[in-house]
């Protein structure tokens, strides 16, 4: 709606002066013709008050201080009055005055980006201590996802939660699904379940729409090496000393099972020796702060005693680099395969490990894990421990023939 007057003015209640000479300092609105009064809650010496500019006269701090005070009083019910007029109310001199101190349910309502950003700043705090930099990120990534799409799709700059809808969940993965595959979307659509949820827990809604809007991942073949083509790997000689670098920090993780980031981060005091005189690793992951207990296997360490002495335990490449090196040592092992970094982690669990009747719940340690399940999604057991496991069984049934 349009407005026909609106007015914003200060004055002092010389009535109500002190005995020290203070008087309160209260706000007017006019609103066509009808006016209300509150008090700012601030008081000034009476001769300091100048009621041509309605401002405290003076450039020391405490008049600077105050009349700052009065322009982001005078800001409020101007953000106030467009708030309300945008929900469609009728602007009132005393609805505006409630606006003002909070007193309009309507306008504690909270938006979806107001939600999203507060979850994000807390856990901006808890970044390095139970939260991982690659974890908050996603979250940030989100944030930014949704920001685009409301923009493009409503031409707005936020909605409001109870605004949100299936047909809003179906349209943001629907444009998700323009820039990225399905099972990225639905660990964004996971994230804004969560927000969405969290509103509901605070009473800002009543109820999440994404409780009935139900996304399934993709299944997904994980590559691992088997032992051939492992040994190729090993047996790779080269001149070229990226080449040599990057096979030697891939072999690290096919022994280790850690990730690319545990790799880089890894510091001697993650170096331990037990009474037994095992060299163990021990450190928590990264990604998600879990202790990975690893006992040094003997390729492994001959390739940190190879790279002592160096800036780094590890001298491992760029993540680009890398996988791009470990691409070209494929091609030169005749691996038809594709190869990247993390195909290590998933050797150690399926190849290294458990083909070699490592427990599930041992290498779930190793790696890291929480659970087994994780493991098991992980870790692809090989044909030849099958095909070993079914011969024992196979032997037992023979000798009752």
């Amino acid at each position: 709606m349009t407005r026909s007057s609106f007015s914003v003015l200060f004055a002092i209640r010389e009535s109500k002066a002190r005995k020290n000479g203070n008087a309160p300092i209260e706000t007017t609105i006019t609103v066509n013709g009808e006016r209300t009064s509150f008090s700012t809650g601030k008081l000034v010496q009476i001769d300091k008050w100048d009621k041509a500019k309605q401002q405290v006269k003076g450039k020391d701090d405490e008049a600077r201080s105050l009349n700052l005070f009065l322009q982001a009083v005078k800001n409020k019910l101007y953000e106030k009055e467009t708030e309300l007029m945008e929900r469609g109310f009728v602007v009132t001199a005393e609805l505006l005055r409630d606006a003002y101190f909070d007193k309009v349910e309507a306008l504690k309502e909270k938006t979806l980006l107001s939600v999203l950003r507060e979850h994000n700043e807390e856990r901006k705090l808890m970044v390095g201590k139970t939260v991982a930099p690659a974890t908050y990120y996603a979250f940030e990534h989100t944030e930014c996802l949704l920001k685009k799409f409301i923009k493009e799709k409503y031409e707005r700059n936020d909605i409001y939660l109870r605004e949100l809808n299936v047909g809003f969940i179906q349209s943001f993965h629907a444009y998700l699904l323009q820039i990225m595959g399905q099972n990225s979307t639905t660990k964004h659509l996971k994230f804004l379940k969560k927000i969405v949820n969290l509103a509901v827990a605070n009473c800002y809604i009543t109820y999440n729409p994404l409780n009935i809007y139900k996304v399934e991942r993709e299944p997904v073949e994980i590559d691992f090496l088997n032992e051939e083509e492992l040994r190729k790997i090993i047996n790779f000689d080269t001149p070229i000393p990226r080449f040599e670098r990057a096979k030697d920090m891939f072999l690290f993780g096919c022994f280790t099972g850690l990730s690319y980031i545990d790799i880089k981060t890894l510091l001697p005091e993650h170096i331990e020796r037990d009474n037994e005189g095992r060299i163990w690793i021990k450190k928590r992951r990264v990604k998600t702060g879990v202790l990975s207990r690893i006992p040094l296997l003997p390729m492994a360490k001959m390739i940190l005693d190879k790279y002592k002495g160096g800036g780094r335990m590890l001298p491992i490449q760029d993540p680009a680099d890398i996988n791009k090196y470990l691409k070209d040592i494929a091609i030169l092992c005749n691996i038809n395969k594709r190869i990247t970094f993390h195909t290590s982690r998933h050797t150690f669990a399926s190849t290294v490990t458990l083909a070699n009747n490592i427990s599930l719940e041992v290498v779930s340690k190793m790696l890291g894990h929480t659970n087994t399940r994780m493991t098991t999604h992980y870790a692809k057991l090989v044909d030849k421990c099958i095909g070993e496991q079914m011969d024992k069984l196979m032997d037992s049934y023979q000798e009752e023939v």
